[in-house]
């Protein structure tokens, strides 16, 4: 593959963005624990989401990691149109003769949903379904800094730009208004906006979607905020099986994979639990992230 070749662009903000624990596609089905702000009565977990969201809010750390990581897929993108042999997923010779396609997560990826988050904090609420449902049909996330100028530049240069979401099917209609509305490109010939669930096989796990893309489209880059937006069957899997999986491809990494910080949510969470009961309350559940915390001495 050309990538392994090209230089690689912005590593330490990538590896910023990597630690930060780059995060979830959508958010929780509803009957499972919310990765968002604990209850009223958990001060010190909704003190841990607050720290998390003001810095995904307000700091210019944030704001410019997430522009310099959209700044360096597209130098890379204008490299992988330049070379025929340019696959983010390895498809090989066959593939220089379909059309280039770029994947990119939707939710912390390119657009904002931290409002929400902000609105659980400050009622006290966990996330339920309803509170979701109500968001997504407002249609008021925003676009993140550097994402709208990458995805028109794509388009502008003869790239479909395919959104694959775990947002879930029935949000479809409200979720293409709300890229419309902030501008992103969307086509009229070709359904690029791909939901969890709008087939059977279209499941959390991305990779089915991610084949039926690359049958048709050479994929020349995969943008997303979680570790399920690249890899296969990381979704639950324990922290050092993820990080072996994620170095397996350490080639790709700021090549032609790029990730977005996002410290709000995520499948990081599930891999602090992985294997092990749920908690019986908010105190067990704290104790147990601070169980996976490396201190000195």
């Amino acid at each position: 593959m050309a990538a392994l070749n090209a230089p690689r662009l912005l590593p330490l903000v990538l590896a910023v963005a990597l630690v930060s624990g780059a995060c979830r596609s959508a958010r929780p089905a509803a009957g499972t624990a919310p990765a968002g702000p604990a209850a009223p009565g958990a001060p010190a977990q909704r003190y841990e989401s607050l720290r998390a969201l003001l810095w995904f809010q307000s700091a210019e750390e944030c704001r410019w990691i997430q522009r310099s990581a959209f700044a360096a897929a597209r130098r890379s993108l204008e490299a992988a149109l330049a070379d025929a042999s340019w696959s983010a997923l390895g498809q090989g010779p066959d593939a220089a003769a379909l059309p280039p396609a770029v994947i990119a997560d939707l939710d912390e990826t390119l657009l904002d949903n931290s409002a929400f988050e902000g609105g659980l904090l400050r009622s006290g609420a966990t996330f339920s379904a309803e509170a979701w449902r109500s968001w997504v049909e407002a249609e008021r996330a925003t676009a993140l800094p550097g994402a709208l100028e990458f995805v028109r530049f794509a388009a502008e240069h003869g790239v479909t730009v395919f959104y694959v979401s775990n947002r879930d099917a029935p949000f479809e209609a409200a979720t293409r208004a709300n890229l419309a509305r902030e501008g992103f490109p969307l086509r009229d010939d070709l359904d690029t906006v791909m939901l969890r669930g709008e087939r059977p096989e279209w499941k959390t796990d991305k990779e089915s979607r991610r084949r039926e893309i690359s049958a048709s489209h050479r994929v020349l880059l995969l943008l997303g905020d979680d570790l399920n937006d690249f890899l296969p069957g990381v979704d639950a899997t324990p922290v050092a099986e993820r990080r072996a999986a994620a170095e397996a491809h350490g080639e790709r990494w700021g090549v032609s994979w790029f990730v977005l910080p996002n410290p709000l949510y995520g499948s990081w969470e599930k891999a602090l639990g992985a294997g092990q009961p749920a908690p019986a309350d908010a105190a067990e559940a704290l104790a147990r992230r601070l169980g996976h915390v490396r201190a000195f001495p």
